[in-house]
């Protein structure tokens, strides 16, 4: 699999910031995602996204050629959710919060979600390297079938046919720790 670098992402000396943003803004989502609070909103988690791209193209002059973009944008998106958080006030009411603390369904809810992404990712651990690959391509950088088939250089039908099994073997677990969803 190529290391993708920035020198993949310039175009006449310029950061190409339409085409970094197609491939990476699903794996920066999750980054951010699951690096801030569950009360973020979504327009929060919107503008830190916005500053972690924003960084990257004010910083592209000086960085390396061949500097591993995908680890770049982790690096970037954990500094600056980091600083936001340190330079935000933090002012809380209970009575704003009443509503969270009180709601044991939400916790419940939250509970099961936490329980149904253990057996994700044990099922994930359990995969084929070429299984894993592409469900992660597929999920988690929102990449498309022919995208994928291109990369790993294998057929349309076979990337369906992998992430149709590794679903089936997710929905198995999923069904197994008492989580039926059905056929």
């Amino acid at each position: 699999m190529k290391k993708e670098i920035l020198k993949d992402y310039l175009l006449n000396g310029k950061l190409d910031i339409d085409k970094l943003l197609d491939d990476f803004y699903g794996y920066v989502y999750i980054i951010v995602k699951n690096g801030v609070s569950i009360y973020v909103t979504d327009e929060d988690v919107e503008e830190i996204i916005s500053d972690i791209f924003i960084a990257v193209w004010k910083n592209s002059k000086m960085l390396s050629n061949t500097l591993d973009i995908k680890a770049y944008l982790s690096g970037t998106a954990k500094n600056i959710i980091k600083n936001k958080y340190r330079n935000s006030e933090i002012n809380f009411s209970i009575s704003e919060y009443e509503g969270k603390i009180v709601d044991n369904s939400n916790l419940e809810k939250q509970a099961e979600e936490n329980e149904q992404n253990i057996i994700i990712k044990n099922t994930l651990k359990t995969l084929k390297k070429e299984e894993y690959t592409i469900f992660i391509k597929f999920y988690y950088e929102n990449r498309t079938t022919k995208e994928i088939a291109k990369q790993l250089n294998c057929s349309i039908g076979n990337v369906k046919v992998i992430l149709h099994r590794v679903r089936k073997k997710i929905r198995k677990n999923l069904e197994d720790g008492g989580y039926g969803y059905g056929k």
